[in-house]
């Protein structure tokens, strides 16, 4: 990583969507502080390999350097920075193998979550997801995108009844979702609203048949982890070059 990639601060305008978002959403300062620097790693605002400088957030989102140190602590447990000694906290970064064994990972686990929902799917809750899924289709990427694209999913999988396995999921996909922000923006990579397949799935379950629904969905996880990890080979070889 060059000198320059340590000392960059993230877009003031994202990073204060962010802050503004939060301030009044928490009763602590330590959880506001927390869910900022959260959502800030996971929509991209400081991406992966980045340094993160404990005086300009505490100045940024206008608070002392106590909460913003307790937060970065309790994200290292999380496993989304790493404490490094003489210069502080860096965004983890993932290798090109540790994305796909991600949606692998992914690809089980989710399978296994549909096949278990689809035991208990009730019509009402099929209509609910196709009206989400039908909105989904028309958000543009971003934060809202992102927060209803977990509810869909988080109701497709019935999170209200299977919450160990859905939150295992949701920590998968916020992992690689850190790296396709990063990239689509690098390399200009978007989706368009109505371009999205999330009904697609929806289209096997209606017929009662959950193992092309599986199948789809392996099939789709396995498009988009060759996807992102062709963009994570092309940006390595770049960065060899320069």
């Amino acid at each position: 990583m060059s000198a320059g990639a340590e000392k960059r601060a993230p877009t003031p305008d994202a990073f204060g969507g962010i802050i503004s978002r939060h301030e009044r959403q928490f009763r602590t300062v330590g959880d506001m502080v927390y869910n900022v620097l959260r959502d800030g790693i996971l929509q991209g605002v400081f991406p992966p390999g980045e340094y993160l400088r404990q005086d300009y957030l505490a100045e940024s989102i206008g608070v002392s350097r106590i909460p913003v140190r307790s937060a970065l602590m309790q994200l290292e447990t999380e496993g989304l920075i790493t404490f490094h000694p003489y210069r502080g906290a860096m965004i983890n970064q993932l290798s090109a193998e540790e994305m796909r064994e991600i949606y692998e990972m992914r690809a089980l686990l989710e399978g296994a979550a549909m096949r278990k929902a689809f035991a208990a799917m009730t019509p009402e809750r099929l209509a609910a997801l196709e009206v989400a899924a039908r909105e989904l289709n028309a958000i543009e990427d971003g934060a809202e995108f992102l927060r209803r694209r977990n509810e869909f999913f988080r109701m497709l999988y019935d999170g209200e009844h299977h919450p160990r396995l859905v939150a295992v999921i949701e920590k998968l996909r916020e992992d690689a979702g850190r790296y396709w922000l990063q990239r689509r923006d690098h390399h200009g990579y978007v989706r368009p609203p109505g371009s999205r397949d999330h009904q697609e799935v929806l289209r096997f379950l209606k017929a009662g048949d959950v193992e092309g629904a599986a199948s789809w969905l392996q099939a789709h996880l396995e498009r988009v982890a060759r996807e992102i990890v062709t963009l994570m080979e092309q940006d390595a070889q770049a960065a060899d070059v320069s």
